[in-house]
């Protein structure tokens, strides 16, 4: 189950108040491994909340950017459509059917249904069906068709269509801003893996900390002192 950003939140909460605790303890608090001690574990503590603020910024950026990536992903699905029925429309053009059709399927996602595989002889596993990846690459086979649906426009002698948002020229800007958009979504998505990447590495070793903490705490005042009652309540 994902962790939420509430949680990295009250994990964070938690942590500080196990630094606040133990830097209240009298004798000091002095453990065998010294990045447990108050200072640096505080030091810690603000590192990984640096870390989550950032990180819960770059899923909040993704997440405003993905609807206006995906309203784009609309608008270039209906052009290409209105393009073919454009092209259609002309007896003219009709030789130029094929391509635009088949680049303006694979704009739409329509694919020709697969045949149905043979069963497989008696006792043996029928073979696994290979999913499409939907992701990144999705979207960069989107800007490529379309690219090339603009293309074969080209090659098309007397390609003027009174509906001016199919022009070559309104098609042509679309498809740069769509490919503007995907390139900064696909940098934007490195660093947000990159940056929870980090931080779950970066929780894994709080979670380590305070368990040693709790540990060095009752090694140092003893089990049931008060100390140790402070310091073991506190969820990890």
């Amino acid at each position: 189950m994902a962790i939420s950003e509430t949680s990295f939140a009250d994990r964070v909460q938690r942590a500080r108040l196990m630094q606040t605790t133990v830097a209240g303890f009298l004798p000091a608090f002095a453990p065998l491994d010294a990045s447990l001690a108050a200072t640096p574990f505080g030091n810690f503590v603000d590192d990984l909340d640096d870390l989550n603020t950032t990180t819960a910024g770059l899923v909040s950026q993704y997440s405003t950017e993905v609807p206006l990536r995906n309203d784009m992903v609309t608008l270039i699905k209906r052009l290409a459509a209105q393009v073919l029925s454009t092209v259609k429309s002309n007896p003219a053009w009709k030789n130029h059917v094929p391509l635009i059709k088949s680049l303006t399927d694979k704009i739409r996602g329509i694919r020709p249904r697969a045949p149905k595989p043979a069963p497989p002889p008696p006792g043996e596993t029928p073979a696994a069906v290979k999913q499409r990846n939907k992701g990144e690459q999705g979207f960069g086979e989107i800007e490529e068709n379309f690219e090339r649906l603009i293309a074969a426009l080209g090659a098309i002698a007397g390609y003027t269509p009174p509906a001016t948002e199919i022009t070559i020229a309104a098609l042509t800007t679309t498809a740069n801003n769509f490919a503007a958009k995907n390139l900064s979504m696909a940098t934007l998505f490195a660093q947000l893996t990159t940056s929870q990447r980090d931080r779950l590495d970066g929780f894994k070793q709080l979670s380590a900390k305070m368990k040693a903490i709790k540990q060095a705490v009752r090694g140092q005042y003893g089990p049931g002192s008060p100390e140790d009652d402070q310091a073991t309540p506190i969820l990890v």
